[in-house]
C-alpha cells in the first residue's frame, strides 16, 4: 500500500481528541427513525489524506455498521462524511462518488459524481439527487485530495486504483485492501415513480414521474342537459383524470332510481360528455307524473387525482312529468 495513506502521530492524537467530543452527537444524528430511506456507506471518521490521484470506495466494514453498497435502488437525496483531524476552514473541498461494477474482475464504472463542497472537522452532510442502484458503492474525491479512515480492523476494507477518472468513465484493476474505509455515507430514498427525486424529500408527488411538486387536486365544471331518455352531463377538469358520474332520483313509495354513466378519463381543459340513461323505473315514474310536476335528478361527478384523492362536483336537474 502506498504510504501517502498514513497518518502522522500528531494528526492520530488530534483525531483521538476530536472523535470523543464527537461521539455522542453523531450516535444521535444516524439513529434509526422510522422513516423509509436507506442509509449505507461509512460513517467512519476521516483520519488520514488520501492520494490526489486515487479513485477509491469502501468494499466492505466491520459487522455492526452501515451496509458499504446501497441495499436497495431509489435516490441518493444527502450524503455525509464525518471529519476527525483539524482542517484549517476551506482547505479541502469533497465530492461524494458513486461507483459500479461493469461485470468484468476489479472493473468498476463511476456512474455520478456530486458537486465539490468544502468540508470541515465534525460531521458535514449535503444535499444532492443522484439515482443509484441495488449494489452500488461509494467514494469520495476531493481538492487538493480526499480524506480516508484508516481503521486497523481486518473485517473494514476499501478498493482503489491510482487513476482518475470522470462521470462514465470506467476504470480496472481495482485492488482491496483491509483496514481502510472511505468516510462516506448516503441516504438513500425510494424512488416508486422513476423520475430520479426522492419520494420523501424531492417528489411532492410520487405518484407521478411527470410531476414533484405537489400533486394537483382536480377541480370539476359542470353542467347537464335533459333530454327524452337521458340526461346529458359536460364537464371539464383541471387536470387529466379519470371521472366517474352518477344520479339518484328520489321516486316516493317506489323509492328510488340509480343512474349512472361510462366512466372516462377526462382530459384537461376539454368538454368530456357523460350520459346518464333513464332506467324503466323511471320512466315509470315520469310517466305517471303529471306535467306540470317535476322529479329531481342529483348528479355527482367524481374526479381521481393520481395521489388518489378524490374530487366532487355536484349538481341537480329537474326531470318534468309526461302522465
Amino acid at each position: 500500500m502506498n504510504t501517502r495513506f498514513a497518518v502522522g502521530d500528531a494528526a492520530r492524537q488530534r483525531f483521538a481528541a476530536t472523535v470523543a467530543g464527537l461521539a455522542c452527537a453523531v450516535a444521535l444524528l444516524f439513529a434509526p427513525s422510522a422513516s423509509a430511506a436507506t442509509e449505507a456507506g461509512s460513517l467512519c471518521a476521516a483520519n488520514s489524506p488520501g492520494g490526489s490521484t486515487y479513485s477509491f470506495f469502501t468494499a466492505s466494514t466491520e459487522p455492526g455498521g452501515l451496509p458499504p453498497a446501497a441495499p436497495v435502488g431509489g435516490v441518493i437525496t444527502s450524503w455525509k462524511t464525518l471529519v476527525g483531524i483539524e482542517l484549517p476552514p476551506g482547505l479541502i473541498s469533497e465530492a461524494l462518488q458513486v461507483w459500479r461494477s461493469t461485470g468484468a474482475p476489479n472493473q468498476y464504472q463511476l456512474i455520478a459524481q456530486s458537486a465539490l463542497s468544502p468540508v470541515s472537522t465534525g460531521l458535514n452532510v449535503f444535499p444532492t439527487r443522484i439515482p443509484v442502484q441495488a449494489g452500488d458503492q461509494f467514494g469520495v474525491t476531493g481538492l487538493p485530495v480526499g480524506l480516508l479512515c484508516v481503521t486497523g480492523k481486518p473485517g473494514d476494507a476499501m478498493s482503489y486504483v491510482e487513476k482518475t477518472t470522470t462521470p462514465g468513465g470506467v476504470l480496472s484493476e481495482f485492488e482491496t485492501v483491509p483496514g481502510y474505509q472511505i468516510p462516506a455515507a448516503v441516504v438513500i430514498e425510494p424512488d416508486v415513480d422513476g423520475d430520479g427525486y426522492g419520494d420523501e424529500t424531492q417528489d411532492g408527488c410520487p405518484q407521478s414521474a411527470a410531476l414533484q411538486a405537489t400533486c394537483p387536486v382536480v377541480t370539476l365544471d359542470t353542467i347537464s342537459r335533459v333530454g327524452a331518455d337521458a340526461v346529458t352531463v359536460l364537464l371539464t377538469t383541471s387536470a387529466t383524470a379519470p371521472v366517474k358520474v352518477s344520479g339518484t332520483v328520489k321516486l316516493g313509495k317506489a323509492g328510488q332510481a340509480k343512474l349512472s354513466a361510462k366512466p372516462k378519463t377526462a382530459i384537461a381543459g376539454k368538454i368530456t360528455s357523460f350520459k346518464l340513461k333513464f332506467s324503466a323505473k323511471l320512466k315509470d315514474a315520469l310517466a305517471g307524473l303529471e306535467p306540470n310536476k317535476k322529479l329531481t335528478l342529483k348528479i355527482t361527478a367524481k374526479a381521481t387525482n393520481v395521489a388518489g384523492q378524490v374530487s366532487t362536483d355536484k349538481l341537480q336537474a329537474k326531470l318534468k312529468g309526461r302522465g
